[in-house]
């Protein structure tokens, strides 16, 4: 009894003690958590950024404390609707007219961003051009066109931002917007999949360079994501049938077409402290859709989540 009684109340202290330091670290996880997510201060440029993805990812960044500077190529209804959107999180959201196809737009665009906010630590290259066309279709200006936006648009953009981050000493974030086309061919998009594929080698060969000044540079590789909503849509539409559950969803494993502000959720973290010993990577946001299987296959598994048509 004496020894059994020790034991319980060895036992007990030690699952006491156990339960005190778990609760430690996640009181301060949590704290740190909290600090390294937020951005104020961190001066933004978001590429592609009047509407879709790059929207949700710039309003992402502006609730977070960042200064934001929006992209694209034209100024028009869209863009500005964009700006007020970010304008109420960050008053000195920034416009910049640039088609990052042609370096010349894209030095004019840095210039213009530079004299404003004074230097950059964020830049997400997300600007994109996608022209679907069958492999025996395709013509050299559609080629050139996709390669210069999502390729070369990437890489100058990205060397002009790591020239001015170590030029003022800055600890930045490079982010590439990549695809699960990078990984699995779609109909009628191989120069697409193929650059998407090349700007995920190039983050690699970027976050090598890049380590020695202090710059990360990571990728995201979306999967189905319906670009046409924004955050405060995303309640209302998941009720619709006909959006939240059709021809894509069986594919995908956890039952629902991706949102724009789960990409921008990854881009928070990856401007973040929090993913200072992540370089080179380029994180997979797709539902589970790459994990494989069919529509079959996953038919037969009873998922907690799944909604099934009224």
């Amino acid at each position: 009894m004496y020894s059994c009684f020790i034991c319980i109340l060895y036992l007990g202290k030690g699952i006491k003690c156990s339960i005190a330091i778990v609760g430690y670290l996640i009181e301060y996880s949590n704290e740190t958590m909290e600090v390294s997510l937020m951005l104020k201060g961190k001066n933004a440029l978001v590429t592609g950024s009047a509407k879709g993805i790059g929207r949700e990812i710039a309003l992402a960044l502006a609730k977070s404390g960042a200064n934001v500077g929006i992209n694209d190529l034209v100024y028009d209804a869209t863009s500005k609707e964009a700006i007020e959107l970010i304008k109420p999180h960050d008053p000195s959201v920034s416009w910049h007219k640039a088609d990052v196809g042609k370096t010349d737009d894209i030095d004019s665009m840095f210039d213009d961003f530079i004299s404003k906010h004074g230097s950059i630590d964020i830049l997400v290259n997300n600007a994109v051009t996608a022209i679907p066309k069958s492999f025996l279709e395709v013509k050299e200006r559609d080629f050139d066109r996709v390669i210069d936006v999502g390729l070369k648009g990437y890489f100058f953009c990205a060397q002009r931002a790591a020239n001015e981050m170590i030029n003022s000493g800055t600890k930045g974030k490079i982010i590439n917007i990549s695809s699960v086309q990078a990984f699995r061919q779609w109909p009628n998009q191989l120069v697409y999949g193929a650059m998407k594929s090349a700007v995920t080698r190039m983050t690699y060969g970027i976050a090598w360079e890049l380590s020695g000044h202090g710059i990360n540079c990571n990728g995201i590789a979306p999967g189905y994501i319906d670009s046409r909503l924004l955050e405060q849509n995303k309640e209302a539409e998941r009720g619709k049938t006909e959006w939240y559950v059709d021809e894509t969803t069986p594919w995908i494993p956890n039952r629902r077409i991706g949102l724009p502000s789960d990409i921008a959720n990854v881009v928070l973290f990856f401007s973040s402290d929090a993913s200072d010993y992540i370089n080179g990577q380029t994180l997979v946001a797709d539902g589970g859709f790459l994990s494989g299987g069919t529509p079959n296959e996953f038919s037969n598994y009873q998922h907690p989540y799944t909604i099934t048509r009224s």
